[in-house]
Order: C-alpha cells, then structure tokens, then sequence
C-alpha cells in the first residue's frame, strides 16, 4: 500500500514540472518578420505597381488580396501602365472607365498560387510541361445586341436580345515557358513564337511571356499566392469568333463570319435581370452547331472552352485550337474559279449548310500549332486533310482567349467535292439519297481514300415505283420531305393488306410518327445500299453492292438482280471520275432481287426434286405477310449465299445412290414416325450442304475454299462445316466445285447460272454434291 502511495507523488510531482517547463514562448509564434506580405502588400512594398493598386483599389479584389486566399497576379508595372495610358489617351488611372478597370484586374488575376512549373501542370496530373493556359477571373459581360446585326442566324427576330456572349464562361490567360515549349507531347517551336505575336523579338529559353508580354521578374513570393510582373498591360482577349470584328480588320473578315453565322442560333436560357434596365428579362446565348460527322462545324469558335477533339475531358488548360480565315477578297475570288463549287453556285449564301460546313471544315484545326509555320509542310486539319500553308498566305495572326487566329489571302479546297461524296452533297437533286448516307454514318467513308467506290446516284425525281426491298409486292415513291430532310414522305402500294398503302408518316399529323420514320428511312437506306459499289466498274462483271446484292456491269449499262429477270437496264446519263471512284449520275434505280430463292427455285421447272427435298426437311417456312413468298427458314438472310441447286436428274440420282431417301411427299408419308424423322434429317443435311456461306457469281475472281452450312461434328462448342474447293471461269460463266481434300472435281454448274434471289446467289448443278 505504502508503494503505490509513493508512486502517486511521484507522477504528480512529475507532471507539476512538466506542465510548468512547458509554457509557450509567445516569441516563437509570433508572425516571422522576414515573412513577405499579402499580395497587396507585397506590390506595394515594392514600389513599382502604384498604376496597378490603384486599379485593384476600385475593385471588389483590392480586400481580398489584402487578407488571404490563394492568388496568382499577372501584375503590369508602372511602366506598363505608362505605355498603355500613352496608346489609349489615358493619363491615369483616374481617367480610365470603371469597366476597363475591371476587366484589366479580372484578368490579372487566377484563382490558387502557381509557380512556374505547376502553371505547365494539367488540372488532373502533376505533369509538367503539359499545360499553357488557366482561367481568369473574368467573363464577358451581358450585352443587349440587336437581331439586326445578325442577320445570318437562323430564326433571328429584329428585336433586341440581352446575351451571355461569355456562356458564363471564364476566359483563359495563356503563357509560354520553357518545360511547355520543351516537352515532346508540344509540337511548337520557339521559333513560331513571333509568328503569333508580330513585332515581338523571339522568345529565348529561360524566358516567360504572357501572350505578347515580358514577364521581367517571376515569382515574387507573397503570404497568399506568387506575383509575375508584366511589361504590357493585358486587356482581356477575344475569343476567335470575337476577333472576326475586331476593328483593326476593317471589316475583311466579314464574309466568313456570316457563313459561320448560318449556324447559329439565339438560345433562350430563362429570365434574369437586365443589368441596364433593372427588369427581369429574356435571356439569351449565342449558340453554334457542331460535329463534323453532322456536317456542322467542327467547333464552335466562341466558345472559350476548348472542343472535345481529343477526348471527352475538359482539356482548357492544355490545348487551344486553330482557325485559318480567308480574306473577303480570297472567298469573292475562288467561287470564280473553275471549281467544283463554283461551278455548283454563284455565292456563299445559296449553299445549303451541308455544303458550306464541309468548304469551311478546312479551316479548323485540332492544335493552334498545326497553323505555325514549324508545321507547314505537313499540317492536317480536324478532319485531316491535308492543308498545305507557305507564309506568304498568311496576312493577319492574334492569339485569342480560346485559339490562334490566322487571316489568310488564300482558299485550301476540300478534298472532299472531289470524291463520289461531292456529287452528291453539291447537287441537291441527290439530297434523299444523300440523307441516307448520313443516316448510316458513310458520309465519311465516301470522302476517304483507298476505296474506289462506284456510286449509281438516284435523283429525287427518280424515287418512284421503286419495289420496297422488304417486300415482294410492294413499291414505294417519295412524296416530299421537308426542308432539312428530317422528315422524309413515303407512299406505299400493292401491300396484299390495302390499309398498308397510304402514306407514311401521315401528313396529316401534327407530330410524325417516329416508327413510321424509321421505317421509312429504314427503306430508303436499303434501296440506297443498293446503289453503292465499293470497287470500280472497269469491266463487264459481276459487282456486289453494299447491300450484298450483286449488278451486272456490260460495260455501258448495269443491271440488278431485278433487272436481268425483267431484260432491263440502268443506264447512265453522266459519269463523273473522282478521287477515289466514279458517280453515275443513273436514268433509273437498280432493280434488286424480288424472289426469295424458294420461290425463285419455284418459277422454273429444273428444281421440283429439290424443293421436294426442302419440304421433306422441314425447312420451308411460309409468310403471310410476303404475299404468300417462302423462306428457307435456316438461312439467315442477314448474310450472303451461294446455292449449287442440284436439278431434278441430280437429286434422283442421289436418291437411287441411297444417300438421301425419296423426298415424295407420298413416300414420306408412308413412313413410320420414327422414319419419317431420321429422313428429314438426312434430306436437311442434303439440303444444307448445297448452300456456301459467300456469294459466289461467275466472276472469275471469286475462287478458292468455302464453307457450306452442313456440319457433322461439333468440336469446343464450334461447328466444323464441311468445305468445297471452288474454282471460277469468267469466260465460260462455270463454276468448278472440287474436293477440299483430294482436290478431285465434285460438280460444274450448268444449265442456269447466276440466278439472282434476295441473298443468295444460284447456280444450277447436274450432279449432287458429296
């Protein structure tokens, strides 16, 4: 007991010195007097920003500076202000506007301290080298415009609009040092440097500038951010869009500015107060449409956020665009040239937006430095092409908040006018055809390179009486459409069901129905499939369409599946050589396949064993709504065919071989249950191993090992088809069928060959395959 009583005194005797020995010095915590003020502070002290401060004093930031946050400040020096008073009649700062003082203090200033490696920093990664920029603390502000100054935006009303120019978005400061120009991820050079900037001597290494101004000292520490003095007084930039206007252009960029103009539109964004009237009123945003897929703009140049051209990431701070813009005098100049577009229009104004969006396409790039003569000899655009720039075409450059800007005296054509896209694209008698191929996203695909495409071009006019590829009775003719082809107007005849003939969507509706759309583009994509050859009709053959389908070319004329049944021909008023193919301006639409190979087999006399033998497996399926057609119901007609269809005198043979039973309908009949079943799967396997999976016409190019549908094992969960050595004599129109393995011939077609039905090509045979 006495222990612990000891051993208490102890601790408390210990910890009566302890609490006592530690006092704080209240010397230790005081505030270091070699610690550097707030910014506010910290500018004053040094004697060189009075101009700069008193800006700051007429401003809600002068406090803020003062007491805390996190600050960067592009401070300009009394010099600066010196300069700039002298170019703009001011003689203090007394004399300057509130706003100007307020816009120049905005954007000075970036929200957090960065010194001059974090300022290359990316906003999601410690990266240095990777980024130029950081938003200010400025915004345009809303501005009343009257709707008559723009009178190329869509649906504008001649009234005046109060407008966010800005999105409420901040506009951006840019700045150039060594770790961003040095790093490999950057193709700019130091020498592009007073290519953006006239006038300015070149930027050395070990030198930062903020857009066109020295900054003559860095990093000035300050309690609350870091300082970077400027020997310019930097007013906030405009955006590409802006600089369209700017006055020192007198007005030479005006033309493209009203093409861009076609695009855009007044957004209504909700009420809000009018700041110069005090009422609550509309307002609105000035909006663009974009998306090159779209054929819109590639980007819009007011909008001070970078596009999403790389990925779907805000990438601001790190990349700005390009814009190449031609002088009025270069786009009054190239429509009288001999072009293709001057030879499609007079003027810019009556393009349809399709058209202009492409002509103006050229011009937008991805990085600003793909405008900069480091990269003229090889530079390509958003959607890249080839631009080939020399710096004698160059006659205006300003780096703005959002991208480089670059007047030029010189039109760069589109390559894509001379590819099979620009017939029809330019020619507005095409623009139903046209609008499928948007539709389908092959827009671009006929605009590249590497494909020689023929393109049997389908004039509006022309869409009449044309059999609807998802019938076999049906025809169908465009009746109208309105005026951005959004809605397209199709009747419908000869349905076996006489309520389906009408038209679709009902014109009489006020809202078109969107499944009758759909089927209605649905339709005309596929006739339009039809039309598209992705090789060059260099000599009589057999092509296959996007479709699958296949035309015959006689070196003049064309013919579909249709049209070879009916002994007629397409032919061509024009033909058009291209880039990269041909369009054939057409008299009429190919006639596709109308018969599904049921059918087809039906019509002629040389097959009845055959189809007795597709009955006996079970595999003739009849539709209702096909005007009583018949499929083969294990052919997926998503796909492409061959059927080597054995004669009558074939398929007895093979029955008199015992390799298939008797396919009479009688015969089947008079077997048990049992032996019905194991006959239909034997004439099913007969059957199937006579169709190949690949169109096969007489092409004489079409040669080689292919699969049928039969198999008879299954090996891993995959069917091991049994396969045919196919060997193709063009001159002769004869197809050789020999063994895979023992390369022994097997079949040669004869009799009737190239029978075109929905999908799948027939040949007729004298002997059954094995």
């Amino acid at each position: 007991m006495r222990k612990i009583q000891n051993l208490f005194l102890i601790c408390m005797f210990g910890l009566l010195i302890s609490s006592g020995g530690c006092r704080p010095d209240d010397e230790e915590f005081d505030r270091p007097t070699t610690l550097a003020g707030p910014v506010y502070q910290q500018l004053e002290s040094m004697g060189n920003f009075s101009h700069y401060l008193q800006c700051l004093d007429r401003t809600e930031y002068a406090e803020a500076l003062k007491t805390g946050g996190s600050w960067t400040s592009f401070a300009p020096t009394d010099d600066a202000f010196d300069a700039y008073f002298q170019a703009k009649g001011y003689s203090s700062v007394a004399d300057m506007p509130q706003y100007k003082v307020e816009d120049i203090v905005k954007y000075s200033l970036i929200i957090d301290s960065y010194n001059m490696t974090t300022l290359t920093f990316y906003s999601n990664g410690w990266y240095a080298g990777n980024s130029f920029r950081r938003y200010t603390l400025y915004t345009d502000s809303l501005e009343i415009v009257k709707g008559s100054d723009y009178p190329y935006l869509q649906e504008v009303q001649n009234k005046e609009y109060l407008v966010d120019k800005s999105r409420t978005r901040r506009k951006t400061t840019n700045y150039f040092l060594d770790l961003y120009i040095d790093s490999e991820k950057n193709a700019i050079e130091r020498s592009d440097y007073t290519y953006m900037f006239p006038g300015e001597r070149e930027l050395e290494e070990g030198e930062m500038r903020v857009f066109d101004s020295e900054v003559t000292e860095a990093e000035i520490v300050a309690e609350n951010g870091l300082i970077y003095a400027l020997d310019k007084v930097l007013e906030p930039k405009p955006n590409l869009y802006q600089n369209l206007s700017s006055e020192e252009y007198g007005g030479k960029y005006s033309m493209f500015k009203n093409m861009l103009d076609r695009f855009g539109y007044f957004q209504y964004m909700g009420m809000e107060e009018n700041p110069y009237t005090g009422a609550e009123d509309s307002l609105f945003q000035i909006r663009y449409q974009t998306g090159i897929s779209n054929n819109y703009l590639a980007f819009d140049p007011s909008d001070e956020i970078m596009p999403k051209l790389i990925n779907n990431v805000d990438r601001t701070e790190a990349d700005a665009t390009g814009l190449l813009v031609p002088t009025n005098e270069a786009l009054i100049d190239y429509l009288q040239q001999d072009n293709e577009l001057a030879k499609n229009y007079d003027s810019y104004d009556d393009m349809p937006l399709d058209v202009l969006a492409i002509f103006l396409n050229v011009n937008f790039f991805t990085q600003f430095w793909e405008v900069c003569p480091s990269q003229f000899s090889e530079t390509y655009n958003v959607g890249l092409e080839p631009v080939h720039m020399t710096e004698a075409d160059v006659v205006d450059t300003k780096f703005c908040s959002n991208g480089l800007f670059v007047g030029v005296n010189k039109i760069y054509p589109t390559t894509s006018f001379a590819t099979v896209y620009g017939p029809l694209v330019l020619d507005e008698d095409y623009s139903v055809m046209l609008s499928a191929i948007k539709d389908m996203g092959l827009d671009n695909t006929l605009k590249g390179t590497g494909i020689d495409f023929s393109i049997l071009g389908i004039r509006n006019d022309q869409w009449v009486n044309i059999p609807d590829p998802n019938s076999t009775s049906r025809k169908i003719t465009i009746e109208g459409y309105t005026e951005d082809m959004s809605v397209i107007y199709m009747s419908v005849t000869g349905d076996p069901d006489d309520s389906n003939n009408r038209v679709y969507p009902d014109p009489t509706s006020a809202t078109p129905s969107s499944t009758e759309m759909s089927y209605v583009q649905e339709t005309i994509n596929d006739i339009v499939l039809n039309q598209m050859i992705e090789a060059s009709l260099d000599q009589p053959n057999y092509y296959q369409t996007k479709k699958g389908e296949f035309v015959y070319f006689d070196g003049t004329r064309v013919q579909g599946g249709g049209d070879i049944l009916n002994d007629e021909y397409v032919g061509f008023d024009q033909i058009t050589e291209l880039s990269n193919g041909k369009f054939y301006a057409t008299d009429k639409f190919v006639n596709p396949p109308s018969d599904f190979t049921y059918d087809a087999l039906a019509n002629t006399s040389n097959f009845s064993q055959f189809l007795m033998a597709i009955d006996g497996a079970g595999a003739k399926l009849s539709l209702t709504t096909y005007s009583g057609a018949s499929l083969i119901n294990f052919l997926d007609l998503r796909k492409t065919y061959t059927l080597f269809a054995p004669n009558d005198d074939a398929v007895l043979k093979a029955v008199e071989d015992g390799v298939i039973p008797n396919p009479d309908p009688a015969y089947l009949n008079s077997l048990s249950e049992l032996d019905r079943a194991i006959a239909s799967e034997q004439l099913l396997n007969f059957v199937k191993l006579h169709f190949v999976q690949h169109p096969i016409p007489t092409d004489g190019i079409t040669s080689g090992e292919y699969k049928t549908l039969y198999y008879a094992e299954i090996i891993d969960f995959v069917p091991v088809y049994s396969t045919f050595e196919i060997e193709n004599d063009y001159g002769n129109e004869q197809i050789t069928i020999k063994n895979s393995d023992t390369k022994e011939m097997v079949a040669q077609t004869s009799g009737i060959t190239n029978l075109f039905t929905k999908r799948v090509v027939v040949h007729e045979i004298d002997s059954y395959l094995k």
